[in-house]
Parts: C-alpha cells; structure tokens; sequence
C-alpha cells in the first residue's frame, strides 16, 4: 500500500494517540495530532469549538486538515478523535490511506475507565448527568462505534 497517511482513530477511550506515536516511531514519519493541529489553528480548545460551532464545525475543522495533509501528498502518522469517521469525507480520506482502528478489542469498561479520565472530552453526556447516565449514553456511544468500526 502506497499511503501517504496512516490516519489512526478508535473507540472513545481508546490509547489511539499512544498507538499513533508508536506507529510514527516505528515507520519514521511525523505525527499530526489532529486536535491539537486544530487547535493551534483555531486558537480555541475542542471544546469550546463544539459549543461555539457543534460538532458539524468540530468535524468540517477535522476534513480540512485531513483533505490538505492528502493533497499535499504528505507522509505521516494522525491522530484522530473518536469521531473523525462519521464524517463522510474525512472518512473517504481515511479509507482511501491506510486506517488504524484502535479499541476495538478493548472492553466496554476499560474504555469507560480511560474515558472518565480524560479531561477535555467534547463529548457532552461526560459533563452532565448522574454517574449511571454518563455510563448509559458512552455505552450506547460505543456500540454505534463498534458498528461503523465493523462495517468498513
């Protein structure tokens, strides 16, 4: 496979950006930490940039610098949020690359373990809500997760 991009992605929780160093490390290539590249853009965090534009503009931000780093012809290692393949363009782009799906043999509650860790989610359903209602809505985040995974 000639990709010029291994665009690395997987379940909410998933260590999709340890796995994408790893795989630059291994390959010699950059990583593009897709969020933060979006970030420094945009000189807002991704959370505020889902409140201020929801996550159509998060995703938009996401399939702009995934279209250039293709155009450009560049080789490197990204690494992308849990969502970046709902998007129908930016998963084009990822499937037309060389894709990494990261997670997908990791139980629902190690998942929801690294998820409760971390502390920039745009995931709304993290901030609000009992402990049980948090847990129902990422379960159901998964499996619709799981299902677009499988369906690729």
């Amino acid at each position: 496979m000639n990709a010029n991009l291994i665009v690395v992605t997987g379940c909410f929780g998933a260590p999709v950006r340890e796995k994408a160093l790893q795989l630059a490390r291994q390959r010699d290539l950059p990583l593009v930490d897709l969020d933060k590249e979006i970030t420094q853009r945009d000189g807002r965090s991704i959370r505020r940039l889902v409140m201020m534009n929801g996550e159509h503009g998060y995703r938009n931000a996401e399939y702009e610098i995934l279209k250039e780093l293709s155009e450009n012809g560049t080789s490197c290692v990204v690494a992308c949020g849990d969502g970046v393949l709902y998007d129908e363009m930016s998963r084009d782009i990822s499937l037309a690359n060389e894709l990494v799906i990261v997670g997908l043999d990791m139980t629902t509650g190690d998942l929801w373990d690294n998820a409760k860790a971390e502390e920039e989610s745009y995931h709304a359903f993290m901030s609000f809500g009992s402990e049980e209602e948090k847990r129902g809505a990422f379960e159901k985040l998964i499996e619709r997760q799981r299902a677009l995974f499988a369906s690729l």
